[in-house]
Formats: structure tokens, C-alpha cells, sequence
């Protein structure tokens, strides 16, 4: 697997050197970068049909050497064309060809070795073996792409084929309910016993259980406080602590005692009902080295662990109740195969003896149940299915299976999400990003958008139940993912096998010798106070020139060294030459230094800045002409040099509110421009309306003037998906915002609107795909309702402060008939609300804020058998009390006290 997913990747990358027109002028250069696409098609074929025991190794390192020649190649070219311009293909010629003769060499002889090898097989049973073994009924995104030839529509049938329906569902496992139930009553019934163990194999689902507990509605409401903390293997007391003051505004260093930092956590949760849930501890006897930490035992105050082993906890001082997690019994376990596989089958195809090696193989763990059945969820064809039984004949686990399964690039994608910390919750933003920036993703077709097949890959690796979504958007897309802790540590051992990346503690406190080529690196957040005279790289075991990433997850405020390490480390990235780094991602570190040629970095592809409130940018960041992600939400920077327009390949662009000088490049194709400020020094005509691709628009104006001709260009925007509109005056309040028709805009389906409203529009001048709207200080003076309850899309409705300033909202008969979530926030006038039989009959989540002058709830509201949360907050105590008699007894409902400032409006 290592060295064939790795030469999938290389042949990308010569694709991409292939389409670049820099490189590409010469004919004969062309036939040669050509040559060398077919000796790597060549090599992938014998791998995919050979046995590489011992050898894997130096196979991999023979790879890795092609895709250094290769990207050290292109970088040459890229380089060389900065200072030559187009006299670089006549100058250099000579040069880039024998460059490309060179790379082409250490192919062929790559692929002799490997016809040599395959030759030695001589063992009939052998080869039919791995003949059988190779069988793969994966839908792949990777050949549908290959298939594409220019057609787009092509390609967006396949992709609603492989889209995956997300549903809060998906975000549990089969078979928790009575588990939950159990547990969420045994922490809330204010019982002695102040600590809870989840027991259970690998698999049976302990993680899954703790975290529908620690997001469930009756455990919020009852507890002040709470924190998870994923435990690793190596966490030390002070390992532990660390995690929990993180989730505390207790300002804390590495190099406190373990002593004061207990003390400082107990003083914190003092009088406080909390919630600790340590998952992963191998050992339950570290709570006699932290349950110092912990006071008021005795008011309801929780601490759970979760774990893959009984162990004694060696204490009298505290009692404990032990919650086991048996395996599915065989029905249940193949009502959730079922269930996962899809009904559509032909369930009776299956015969007996087929069903009984897929329970066995299962084990009744629902992991395995649910990965094995996403395998299965991909065969389109049910007569190939006696063929996946006769693959599981051999003694392979679960995991092995589904993993081998996968198409290259699937495995590459999969593998890279153990870059991220066990457990963390993954931005899917970023993940596709990154994956695009690391060259993961083939994109064939100049018709089709990288990122589209980027959220193939996606979609596939979550229909596998390889990648779990732990949190979805108000539309039900995900917005969030992880990996199962059992899945991390399988992978973590085939990314090490791939030497995909290293973790900068590890390098520093290693006691090799020899240099390390790191390809990738990771600095996560150690709480360990590491040593002065290893602070810095060790020259002899770090070779940063074939460093492809930088990412860092360190996001202590208080660790300015680890600024300076960015700088020092950069900055010698840069002055060395050593250009190969394609992602820099530091989001969420604080004030990291980025040296002032960072232009230099001409392979760069990710910039990755959010959150690490920089206050500046080097203006050279103009120069990095591979730019595709450059994302500065949440900083403090308010300027940036013009030549950034000039970036070609820059797709996504996420600001912090900054107003820019645009003198727009013709062929800039952003797809992404958010939270830009706009005002009459922008141009729109000639300006922004060059921007044609966008999907994803954030915008804040002040604006008197041309709003018409803003509103233009937006409505000529038809493959925009999503929208923010933001009117403020130069006081920075809500100001009148002039809407045009946007019916055209067929593909929209979140629109974020603050300001002004004279009226709303006719339904019919709404995108018909809406599926997200959210108003602000709209001050609307006519019901709303009547209008939005048409939009045959609509299964988010936010109306927040002042949206409507009236005083009676009617629902009619029919309308809403998608509604899934209201939010009514801060009507401050809203007096009467009535809904009529009929009306937003699929709402499942109601939440009402600051509405103090709303007499009531409707009945036929509060009686829908489909509504399942409904959220009070800074209501009257009396309106609560009614509402609580009047809801249905499915229906729970949270109350929350909070107070909220006026808000200013300009009128």
C-alpha cells in the first residue's frame, strides 16, 4: 500500500507540472514530462500486482527521491521564470530537459527492480492468492474522475450518486439509547457515586456513548461546567491538568508545580457542579494523583472515564459506578448492517453462510459492523457480493479490509487526518483545503473544480464510516469530522510506515544520530517543559529541504518562544533555498513571526492564519504565485499588498473585515472572498465584477451610492452558494440595504442579510434553492411570514434582534413545509405569534431569545410530534412555566438566563 499511494500522488503532481504553461512550451520538454507519466503508470501497475516484503522501504525512499526531482524541478522553473520571464524556456531548455531525462532515469530503474521482483514470483497459488486479494469494489472517486473528458454534467451525476445524506443520525450509533438513558440518569440524579467508568472492547462504542452524553440536553442544563479531555497513551498528571485549565480562563505556564496547578483548578471549580469526562485513560489509578483537583464530591459533581479494560481504582475515599458495554447481540448486529448497507438491497441473495462470516467478522462491535457495511453500501451491482465473501475468507480484521479497499488517493486523504491531534474536531473547511494543497486530489478535468472532487473523497470516506462527522451546520452538511480513537491508532502505524510526517517533539528528544528527510511536520501542544538545549532543531537529525508542511497545534498564549521558533525556523527555510514547503498552517497560534521574504516560498499552496490575531502581513506574500488558500479570519491585519490579485491560483480568500486596493487580475478565479469591507473607494464595474467563479461571498459595505451596482454583479454570480450582505453606515451601524432579484441564482442556499429592509421581496425573487436565511436589524414593519413560509427550500429560519419590529406573525396553513429550525432572537416589539394547522409541520428545534413581550407559544406549535428541542432564553419566568404544561412530553426543552446588550440601530 505505502508505495503505490505515494506514486499515485507523484503522478498528480507530474499532471499538475504537465498543465503548467511555464514548463510546458516546449515540445519537447512536453514529450519528456509525458515519458516520465508513463514510466510511473508503469511502476503503479507492477506494485499493484507485486509483493514487496523487506524492500518496502527502499522502494518508498526510490519514490519519495521521484517526487523531490520533480517538485525541485518545477520549483526551478517557477524561480527562474520570476527573474527571466518568458525567455526562461529559451535559456534554460537545455537544462529542464536534461533535468526531465534524469527524473525519467530513476524510474526505469525503479521499474526494472520491480519487474525483477515480479519475475521471482513464480508461485502459481501465490499469484492467484493475490490476484483474489486485489479485488476492489470501491466506488472510486478517483476513476470517476479519470472518466471525465470535459463534461461537467458528467461528473455532477456521479457525484449526487456518492453525496452523502447527512442526518443527526449518522452523528450516533445503533443500539445507545438505553445507554444513554441509563447513564445521563446516573449523572444527574445527584448520587454518592462521584465517579463513572465506561468499560468495553475497542470498538463497542465507549466514545461514541460519551459523547452523546456530554452533548445531551438534560447533562447541559445540569451541570455548570464541563470538559472533555481525549487522554493519549503518554499523558503525565500535569499532561492531564493542563488539558482541563485549558478550558478554563485560569492563565497557566508549562513550568508550574503540579501542586499549584491543582489548587488553582480546585479554587476554580469551587461551588461549581461539574462534568469531567477522561476518554481514552488506560489507567483509572491517575485519579490518586489528581483528585485534588477536584472538590465538592458531594454536589453532584461528576468525573467519568472511559477505557478498553477494567482496572481497580485504588482508593476507599471515593465510590464509583462501572457501566459495561456488551457487543450486539447477532440480530441487532445485522439490523445495523442493514440499516447502514440500505434497505434497497436484495437482502435475499444473501445466503446464510454469507451472513454468518459478516457477523463473525464483526464481532458484534458496531465499528467494525458499520465500516463493513460502508464497504458493502458501494457495491452498485449485489451479484458481485459472493466475491467480497470469498475476500474475507482469509483472516484479515475489519479495519484492514475497508482500508485496503480504498483507492490511493482515498488512502492518502484518510491517512493525513492523523496529522490532527487524536480526537480533534476537524473543520472540514480546512481538511479539503489541505488535501487540495498537498496535491491529494486529482482534478483531470479543466471543467470540474478540485473542489468538487475533494467533497467526493469526503463524502466517500464518510459513507465508509472511515471519517465520523461529529457536528453539522444548521442545513445538515457537516462541519465538523474526526476519526474514531481505535481508526487514529491504525492509522497513525501506516502513516508511520509512509514516513507521511513527524511530530516535532519526537525530533527533538530523539537520540538518533542520522538525519531525518521530514516530509511533513507537526508540532502538537505539549504541556512538557522541554529543555533549553532542545529548543532549537538539532541541525543533525533535521533536513528542512524536503519539508513539504508545517502545521502547528500549540495555541498556549503564553508561549512567545514558540512565535520565535515559527520565525527562526521559517526564516531558514527561506535564506537556505529550501522552497519546497506547499503548507504553512498555524491557525489558532498565537502571533506567530513570519519572515519578511515569505514570498520566497514559491511552492507554498496553504497559508493558513486564522485566529493567531497577527496584526501584519510581510508584503511579499504577494509573490507566492501558488497561492491557493490564503485565510486571515480573526487576525488583526488591515492590509494587503495589491499584487495580491496578481495570484492566479488563489481560490479561497478569508479576510477579518479589511478593505482592500483591488486592481483585480482578469484570470483570478476565486471561488472564496470572505470578509471584505467595502466602500466608494472599491470599484465594482471593472473591479470586482472580474471575479466570476465565486461560490462563497462575505461582504461589508457602506455604500449610498452604488448598491445597484453591487446588487448587479452579485445577481450575475450563478454559481455562488453562499452569501453574507452586511449594510453599515460610517458609524458602523446598520444601514439601508437595497435587495435586487436574485431568482437566477439557482445554486444559493445560505443568505445572511444585516440591515435596512424598505420591504421583503416577493418569494419569487428569492434563490428557489434556499435552504439557510438568516435577517438582521431588518426592521421589517410587515409580517414576514407569510412570504418566507412559501421559499419550497427553506429548512433554516433565523430571525434575529429586530428583524421584525411588528407586533403580530401569522404562519399560514402549508407554509414552511421544509422548516426545520427557527430561531426568533430579540423581537422586541412581537407580541401575538399564531401558526395555523398545517404549518411547519417538519420543525424540529425551536429557540426563542429575548422575545419579553411574546404572550405565548402557539399550541399547534408546541404539539407537533416532530419537534424535539425547544431552547428559552431571557423569557419571563411565567411565559416558561406556560410553556413548559403546554409542550409534549417528546419534547425537552432548555431555559437559560442569559442577558444580552441593546442594540443600536440607525433608523
Amino acid at each position: 500500500m505505502a508505495v503505490d499511494a505515494v506514486v499515485s500522488v507523484v503522478i498528480q503532481k507530474v499532471t499538475d507540472m504537465l498543465r503548467g504553461i511555464s514548463v510546458t512550451q516546449n515540445k519537447l520538454i512536453v514529450c519528456q514530462v509525458r515519458e516520465i507519466m508513463n514510466s510511473l503508470d508503469s511502476m503503479r501497475d507492477l506494485l499493484m500486482t507485486s509483493v514487496i516484503p523487506q524492500q518496502d522501504d527502499h522502494y518508498l525512499d526510490a519514490v519519495y527521491m521521484v517526487e523531490d526531482g520533480i517538485e525541485k524541478f518545477t520549483l526551478k522553473v517557477v524561480c527562474r521564470r520570476k527573474v527571466f520571464g518568458f525567455l526562461t524556456n529559451h535559456i534554460f531548455f537545455l537544462d529542464n530537459l536534461n533535468s526531465c531525462f534524469k527524473i525519467n532515469q530513476k524510474i526505469k530503474k525503479i521499474t526494472t527492480q520491480l519487474m525483477n521482483l515480479k519475475h521471482r514470483e513464480n508461485n502459481p497459488s501465490f499469484l492467484a492468492k493475490q490476484a483474489t486479494d486485489h479485488v476492489s469494489f470501491s466506488y472510486s472517486c478517483n476513476e470517476e474522475v479519470m472518466q471525465i473528458v470535459g463534461v461537467k454534467e458528467s461528473f455532477q451525476q456521479k457525484k449526487q450518486m456518492s453525496s452523502f445524506s447527512y442526518k443527526e443520525e449518522e452523528l450516533g450509533i445503533f443500539g445507545l439509547k438505553n445507554d444513554v438513558e441509563i447513564l445521563v440518569d446516573q449523572l444527574t440524579n445527584n448520587s454518592s457515586q462521584h465517579v463513572v467508568l465506561i468499560v468495553g472492547q475497542g470498538g463497542v462504542g465507549k466514545t461514541t456513548l460519551a459523547r452523546k452524553i456530554y452533548k445531551n440536553g438534560d447533562i447541559k442544563q445540569h451541570f455548570q461546567f464541563r470538559v472533555w479531555v481525549s487522554m493519549l497513551e503518554h499523558y503525565t498528571t500535569k499532561d492531564i491538568l493542563l488539558a482541563l485549565m485549558k478550558s478554563t480562563d485560569i492563565v497557566t505556564d508549562n513550568k508550574d508545580d503540579d501542586e499549584v496547578m491543582k489548587f488553582r483548578l480546585s479554587e476554580y471549580l469551587n461551588n461549581k457542579r461539574y462534568l469531567i469526562i477522561l476518554d481514552g485513560a488506560s489507567s483509572y489509578n491517575i485519579w490518586e494523583h489528581i483528585k485534588e483537583a477536584f472538590p465538592d464530591v458531594t454536589n453532584g459533581s461528576k468525573l467519568v472515564f472511559t477505557s478498553s479494560q477494567k482496572v481497580e481504582m485504588q482508593t476507599t475515599q471515593v465510590t464509583l459506578f462501572l457501566h459495561y458495554m456488551m457487543p450486539l447481540s447477532e440480530d441487532d448486529s445485522w439490523k445495523l448492517f442493514k440499516d447502514k448497507v440500505g434497505t434497497e438491497k436484495s437482502w435475499d441473495l444473501v445466503p446464510d453462510i454469507s451472513k454468518q462470516a459478516i457477523l463473525q467478522s464483526c464481532k458484534g462491535l458496531p465499528l467494525n459492523i458499520v465500516m463493513l457495511a460502508g464497504r458493502f453500501a458501494m457495491i452498485t451491482d449485489s451479484c458481485s457480493w459472493p466475491q467480497v465473501f470469498s475476500s474475507m475468507q482469509n483472516s484479515m480484521d475489519v479495519l484492514t479490509i475497508c482500508y485496503n479497499d480504498l483507492s490511493d488517493n482515498l488512502k492518502v486523504c484518510l491517512l493525513y487526518l492523523v496529522l490532527f491531534p487524536k480526537e480533534f474536531d476537524i473543520p472540514v473547511r480546512r481538511l479539503l483545503r489541505l488535501w487540495l494543497a498537498e496535491g491529494f486530489v486529482e482534478h483531470n478535468s479543466p471543467e470540474v473544480f478540485p473542489e468538487d472532487t475533494a467533497q467526493t473523497y469526503f463524502d466517500e470516506l464518510v459513507n465508509r464510516n472511515m471519517i465520523q462527522v461529529s457536528k453539522l451546520r444548521s442545513d445538515y452538511s457537516p462541519r465538523r469530522c474526526f476519526v474514531l480513537g481505535v481508526v487514529h491508532d491504525y492509522l497513525s502505524q501506516k502513516a508511520k510506515d509512509t514516513n507521511l510526517f513527524h511530530a516535532y517533539g519526537n525530533l527533538i528528544n530523539s537520540e538518533e544520530d542520522s538525519c531525518l528527510n521530514v516530509r511533513r511536520m507537526v508540532e502538537y501542544e505539549s504541556p512538557k517543559r522541554e529543555q533549553a538545549n532542545k529548543k532549537q532543531f538539532k541541525c543533525s537529525l533535521f533536513n528542512p529541504s524536503q519539508l513539504r508542511s508545517y502545521m502547528s497545534f500549540n495555541h498556549q498564549q503564553t508561549d512567545y518562544m514558540q512565535a520565535n521558533r515559527i520565525g527562526s525556523f521559517l526564516g531558514k527555510i527561506v535564506d537556505d533555498g529550501f522552497g519546497l514547503l506547499r503548507v504553512l498552517d498555524l491557525e489558532g497560534v498565537y502571533k506567530p513571526i513570519l519572515p519578511e521574504n515569505i514570498g520566497n516560498l514559491c511552492n507554498l499552496r496553504y497559508l493558513g492564519l486564522r485566529s493567531t490575531y497577527l496584526d501584519s502581513l510581510p508584503p511579499s506574500v504577494g509573490e507566492l504565485t501558488n497561492l491557493e488558500t490564503l485565510d486571515l479570519k480573526h487576525t488583526c491585519i488591515d492590509e494587503l499588498p495589491c499584487s495580491i490579485w496578481k495570484l492566479k491560483k488563489l481560490h479561497h480568500l478569508n479576510l477579518n473585515e479589511m478593505c482592500l486596493d483591488m486592481q483585480l487580475h482578469s484570470a483570478l478565479k476565486l471561488l472564496t472572498l470572505w470578509g471584505l469591507f467595502l466602500d466608494h473607494k472599491v470599484p465594482i464595474k471593472d473591479g470586482l465584477d472580474k471575479l466570476h467563479d465565486l461560490r462563497e461571498l462575505g461582504i461589508t459595505f457602506f455604500l449610498t451610492s452604488n448598491q445597484e451596482d453591487l446588487m448587479n454583479w452579485i445577481s450575475s454570480l450563478t454559481d455562488l452558494r453562499s452569501l453574507r450582505l452586511r449594510s453599515k453606515d460610517n458609524f458602523g451601524r446598520p444601514s439601508k440595504l437595497m435587495l435586487q432579484s436574485m431568482s437566477n441564482l439557482g445554486q444559493l442556499s445560505h443568505l445572511n442579510l444585516l440591515g435596512k429592509l424598505e420591504k421583503l421581496p416577493d418569494y419569487k425573487q428569492f434563490p428557489p434553492t434556499l435552504k439557510v436565511l438568516t435577517l438582521s436589524i431588518s426592521l421589517l414593519e410587515h409580517d414576514p411570514m407569510q412570504t418566507i413560509g412559501q421559499l419550497p427550500c427553506l429548512t433554516v429560519l433565523r430571525l434575529l434582534g429586530q428583524s421584525y419590529i411588528g407586533k403580530e406573525m401569522v404562519c399560514v396553513k402549508g407554509g414552511f413545509s421544509k422548516l426545520k429550525v427557527l430561531k426568533l432572537w430579540m423581537l422586541k416589539e412581537l407580541e401575538c405569534w399564531f401558526v395555523e394547522e398545517g404549518s411547519m409541520q417538519n420543525l424540529k428545534h425551536l429557540e426563542i431569545r429575548c422575545c419579553e413581550k411574546l404572550h405565548s407559544i402557539p399550541t399547534t406549535l408546541l404539539q407537533q410530534p416532530r419537534l424535539e428541542n425547544l431552547v428559552l432564553t431571557g423569557m419571563p419566568h411565567a411565559f416558561a412555566a406556560d410553556v413548559e404544561r403546554s409542550k409534549s412530553d417528546h419534547t425537552s426543552m432548555t431555559i437559560k438566563n442569559w442577558k444580552f446588550p441593546s442594540l443600536h440601530t440607525n433608523s
